[in-house]
């Protein structure tokens, strides 16, 4: 696929993305992302035949957003300081690249699960990432509490990019609730019992 057409593929996705989210899967048509971009439906369509071709292309990107960190993840010495930076750029990589797509799988989940089937429910979509994640934050052989911990600091990274905490009332900004969400996740993580050589 050459530069120019995957460009073009990433625009149509970032903008279907964008009004998806803001206006609902059902109540936005091809039109309008064709005139967002300024282009015809017909070079739309050269790009992504459907309204369901483009929802599915999303989809399959949420699993690939995980896969570089995950590679790195699982590279790392099982060490008190490479569970810390991978919390880091979960949460780096969440706030930047994936709360965008989380906000708009919440907004449209009947509809994600009409089209995606199987592969378009919120346990299919983010969950296999996630446990690899966490499992690249415990020794093999880790007891139940490390295993809870990792999991739980994984769950809070989560959160802090998600918009639960500010809707139960928090006096705070976005970015404070997600420093003081991954402080918390890094405490979780900190807590885990120290192995010789970790």
């Amino acid at each position: 696929m050459s530069k120019r057409r995957k460009d073009m593929k990433d625009q149509i996705l970032q903008v279907a993305l964008e009004l998806f989210t803001r206006q609902g899967y059902d109540k936005t048509s091809l039109r309008e992302i064709a005139d967002r971009l300024d282009v015809t439906k017909a070079a739309l369509y050269y790009h992504y035949v459907s309204k369901e071709e483009i929802l599915r292309a999303l989809l399959e990107g949420i699993p690939r957003a995980f896969d570089e960190l995950i590679e790195w993840a699982e590279s790392q010495p099982r060490s008190a300081e490479s569970r810390k930076e991978i919390l880091r750029r979960l949460a780096s990589l969440t706030s930047e690249k994936l709360d965008p797509v989380w906000r708009f799988v919440q907004a449209n989940s009947t509809a994600i699960e009409a089209v995606g089937g199987d592969k378009g429910s919120m346990h299919t979509v983010f969950t296999p990432g996630l446990r690899r994640i966490g499992r690249a934050l415990v020794e093999p052989g880790a007891d139940v509490a490390d295993q809870v911990r990792a999991t739980v600091a994984v769950n809070l990274v989560m959160m802090g990019s998600r918009p639960i905490l500010p809707d139960i009332g928090l006096e705070a900004t976005p970015d404070q609730v997600s420093k003081a969400v991954l402080d918390l996740a890094l405490e979780m993580v900190s807590a885990s019992r120290q192995r010789p050589g970790s």
